[in-house]
């Protein structure tokens, strides 16, 4: 029995829980730089390493290596690669829209249209799409102001009503020689 409790006191016993110490400030730091530090820093571990640790660190070569291989620095780095590709994907798609809002706006406020017969149509159904395209684009990029004043044009379903007055062709009468 005695020897039973000597074998184990005498084991080395290892401590698992490194993996659930919260990162020092160092190492977010480290991480954010690795992830977020433009074309200077992000993907450069080295670099990163000696721009956060100090110039003087003896094998930052090493020191960096070991630093990305600690798994809670894995995940973080990992963490923060997908909320920064996430952003990106989500700016390009909103530069994407508004591009698109803009061209529409451009083209439906001032272009004028004839009908299959060539009489000019009512620019005002072009002028809602306009109207409706800056209002989507100011959905997108709010635009906020010291003293916000606001003109509401709304029905009860809070859309905008126009009211389009299609024009009549000019009857020219040939006796008419006025």
């Amino acid at each position: 029995m005695k020897e039973k409790q000597i074998l184990q006191e005498t084991l080395p016993v290892t401590v698992v829980q490194d993996a659930e110490r919260p990162l020092t400030a160092q190492e977010e730091e480290f991480c954010e730089l690795y992830v977020r530090g433009g074309a200077g820093y992000a993907g450069k571990q080295t670099k990163c390493f000696r721009e956060i640790f100090g110039e003087g660190v003896a094998n930052a070569n090493v020191g960096s290596y070991r630093l990305i291989r600690d798994p809670r620095i894995h995940a973080r780095i990992k963490e923060l690669t997908s909320s920064t590709l996430y952003e990106a994907e989500t700016i390009a798609v909103k530069l994407q829209v508004a591009e698109t809002l803009k061209s529409v706006m451009e083209e439906t406020s001032t272009r004028e249209y004839t009908d299959r017969f060539g009489i000019p149509v009512s620019p005002a159904p072009l002028r809602a799409v306009a109207v409706n395209a800056a209002k989507a684009l100011m959905d997108l990029y709010p635009v906020k102001h010291a003293s916000e004043s606001r003109l509401k044009i709304e029905n009860g379903q809070g859309g905008v009503i126009f009211n389009v007055i299609v024009p009549q062709p000019v009857i020219h009468d040939q006796d008419d020689s006025a």
